[in-house]
Formats: structure tokens, C-alpha cells, sequence
């Protein structure tokens, strides 16, 4: 969430004084409020498009430098951008009141009475880690979730009501809750949660904010099965590649963009963001959006296809990439009309329940499975492990191995052609 906002300082002049008060108005939707910067400045000296005083001056009866006066700007500025990323995540618009409130807090001009709550340092959690880690939206919306999640399960919620009975209390709540018109969450979303809460409360005990420390030894009792790696095989792949769809563009395009990824291990963010002058001779290169790493990707006569079909479109960007939600759907129509309807079993719990449910493969590929299709594909094509992690950016072989055994399965059914 972003909050749109218009601010600017302005001089409050008086018939016949040479000097006025500073002052920091601030606009949003519809809420204006303006701050007292505490200093007079010199009607000559102050610079409007630089909004600033002018260097080496002096202001007021006081003769406060201009230096002084700077740098009470620079603070007061700083100070309402925290506010307004404050409120951004969490997902508030504030009115003035509130506004002028938290401003004044952080200004040390209003004492807070009551004691926080362990929902005040959840979101003190959210504000202060997401800004010095850099957090993507998914973990900002991961965490609030959560959040949100604690509150209905105790709106009372403290800190030492997380024994391993309050924490095992909270695993019920998970298997008992309606989501999407059912009972209970699958297991590992549940696992999910419980984890994000794990991240939380050991930064609030390092804090010094929480004593109760069972979460450290605390093991939610609940079997799950490692998910199944969805990606097209080579086959298949060459099936999207070659369809047409003159009849419907939007599908056209989403076919290109989805392969794209297929050829380059691109993620569907990094695509979106992927720019013209991100394109050399034979190579692309790109920093990650979910995990600020630097890539170069060399080119392969398919992604080079792509990109020279779209190559005259306006604009900054390489490909006119749709949304996401959208582009999930246009997927699945694309892998449909190429038939690509294996049956797929995907098994899970809820609790003790082993479900089971079968999937045309259609159903399941959307722009995560971009990526995956590509690591798969390479591995199996006998490209290295090492190399491969070059153009994906895994750091280490432990998020690797569903792939190479992926790869190491293929090669074995593979060989079997020689029994025949």
C-alpha cells in the first residue's frame, strides 16, 4: 500500500515583517495537517524550489544559521516519511488526527499510557524487519495474516499465554477454522503460520519484549509430504511453444511471456520488471526482486525469439507482461488447448485426514511453474547443477535437490529403454 501525499514547507508572512514562521503542510485523501518547524527565517533567504534557506545565512532576531534550520528540515521530513510507511503497512489510511498523533509521538511530544500489547509489538516487528530486510509484499501480507490470525484465535493474547499448551491450543485453532468454505487448514499452511509466529516471538526475546520461550522447543505434531514439483517436460513445453492463438492475442501474449520464463528460469516479477536496457548481445542480465540477487542469463535461440517479437513495443520494458492473476488463468486455457491434462495426484493432510485429489495438469500450471520448468528441463538435458544455479541464483544444493531428483528419476526410466 502506497499513500499518496503532498507535501511542502511554507513561509507564513506578515504585512511588514521581514521574517515568517516555517511551517510543514502535509495533504492526503482528503486530510491536510501542518506542523510548526519551531524556527523564523528570513523572507530573502529562503529558497522555494529547493525548499530550504540558503546556505551560510543567518535568520530571525536569534540569528539561527542557516545550517540549523536545515537540518530541523531534514528531520521533520524524515520523520513524516516513517509516519506515512507506518501506516502504510499497516494497511491504514490515517486520519489528521491520528496522523498528527503518531507524528507527535515519535516527536517525543505525547507519553504513551497504556502498555503495548503483544499485537503493538507484532506490527513493531512488521515495521522495523520489513524496512531492514527489505521484505517483498508476500512477507509484509504473510506476517499480517498471521497477525490476524492471533487475534481471532485470542484477542487478549499475551506473550506468556504461549506455553506449548497455549501454542498447541493455537494448532487446534488452525485445524478447526473455516477457510474457503471448509474446515480446518491443510497441515502445511498450518506449519506456515506457526512458523511466521516462531519468526516473531524469538525477535521479541531478543528484544527483551517476551520471557516465555517454549516456542524455541515446541513441535507442531503434524505430518506433511513435501509438495509435488509441477513443470512441463520438454514435450510439452515445445507443445506451447508452437501454438498459435491468432484469435486471441491476450493468450498469444501470455503463451510468450510464460515461456520466456521456461527459458530463462525468470521468475514472474523479475519478467514484469525485466527492461530493454536489461538486454545485451546474447545475455540478459537482472538483480531479483524476492531476493536481491545479481544474475546474468545467457540468451538460447527461444527466449531470443521472444524478445525479438516484442522488441518495437513502447515503453521501457521488454515484454508487456499482464498481471499476474490474470496470467495464471491465460495459462491454464494455453495448457488446456495444447492438452496437457495428465492426471495428477496431489496428496495432503488436514489433521490426521490424508486427502488425495487428482488434477488434469492444466489445473495446476500457472507462472510458478515458469522457473521450474526451466531447472528441470536443464537438468535433465545434463547441464551441471553448478551451472544451473548461475542462471537461478539457488545458493546452496539443499533448495536444489527436488530438481536433481527430479532429473536422477527421468534418467533412470530413461535408461530402461535399453531393456526393451
Amino acid at each position: 500500500m502506497n499513500i499518496k501525499r503532498n507535501c511542502i514547507f511554507l513561509l507564513d508572512k506578515e504585512k511588514d515583517k521581514p521574517d515568517s514562521k516555517l511551517r510543514y503542510r502535509i495533504k492526503w485523501d482528503g486530510n491536510t495537517v501542518a506542523f510548526n518547524v519551531g524556527y523564523r527565517v528570513d523572507n530573502n533567504k529562503w529558497v522555494a524550489e529547493a525548499q530550504r534557506c540558503k546556505p551560510n545565512t543567518t535568520h530571525g532576531k536569534k540569528k539561527i544559521s542557516a545550517a540549523t534550520i536545515n537540518a530541523e528540515i531534514n528531520r521533520l521530513e524524515e520523520t513524516i516519511n516513517d509516519t506515512f510507511f507506518f501506516f502504510e503497512q499497516t494497511g491504514q489510511i490515517p486520519t489528521s488526527s491520528e496522523f498528527r498523533d503518531e507524528v507527535n509521538k515519535r516527536n517525543g511530544k505525547i507519553v504513551e499510557k497504556e502498555e503495548k500489547t503483544i499485537f503493538d509489538y507484532y506490527q513493531q516487528f512488521i515495521i522495523e524487519q520489513g524496512k531492514e530486510n527489505s521484505w517483498s509484499d508476500n512477507t509484509y501480507k504473510r506476517h499480517k495474516t498471521t497477525m490476524n490470525h492471533l487475534k481471532k484465535f485470542a484477542p487478549d493474547l499475551t506473550f506468556s499465554d504461549l506455553t506449548h499448551e497455549g501454542l498447541s491450543r493455537l494448532v487446534d485453532y488452525f485445524m478447526n477454522i473455516e477457510v474457503d468454505n471448509e474446515t480446518g487448514m491443510k497441515n502445511y499452511t498450518a506449519k506456515k503460520y506457526i512458523n511466521l509466529a516462531k519468526w516473531f516471538l524469538k525477535w521479541a526475546s531478543e528484544k527483551g519484549y517476551n520471557k516465555e520461550l517454549a516456542f524455541i522447543t515446541f513441535k507442531e505434531k503434524l505430518k506433511t509430504i513435501p509438495a509435488k514439483v509441477i513443470f512441463l517436460e520438454w514435450n510439452e513445453l515445445m507443445s506451447v511453444y508452437n501454438a498459435t492463438f491468432p484469435d486471441a492475442p491476450h493468450l498469444e501474449l501470455a503463451k510468450d511471456v510464460f515461456c520466456f520464463q521456461c527459458f530463462t528460469s525468470l521468475r514472474y516479477s523479475d519478467v514484469r520488471n525485466l527492461k530493454k536496457a536489461d538486454i545485451y548481445d546474447g545475455y540478459l542480465t537482472t538483480t531479483t526482486i524476492k531476493t536481491d540477487e545479481p544474475l546474468k542469463i545467457e540468451l538460447n535461440k527461444y527466449s531470443k525469439a521472444i524478445l525479438e517479437k516484442y522488441k518495437d513495443i513502447e515503453g521501457i520494458y521488454a515484454l508487456p507482461v499482464p498481471v499476474n492473476q490474470r496470467m495464471n488463468k491465460y495459462i491454464k486455457d494455453i495448457c488446456k488447448a495444447c492438452e496437457i491434462n495428465e492426471p495428477i495426484c496431489r496428496t495432503y493432510y488436514k489433521g490426521a485426514e490424508r486427502i488425495d485429489e487428482i488434477h488434469p495438469k492444466y489445473e495446476l500450471i500457472g507462472t510458478h511453474c515458469g522457473r521450474k520448468t526451466f531447472i528441470c528441463n536443464a537438468l535433465m538435458l545434463g547441464i551441471a547443477p553448478n551451472i544451473v544455479m548461475k542462471w537461478t541464483g539457488h545458493r546452496d544444493y539443499k533448495s536444489m535437490k527436488p530438481y536433481i531428483d527430479i532429473a536422477d528419476k527421468a534418467k533412470e526410466e530413461a535408461m530402461k529403454l535399453f531393456n526393451r
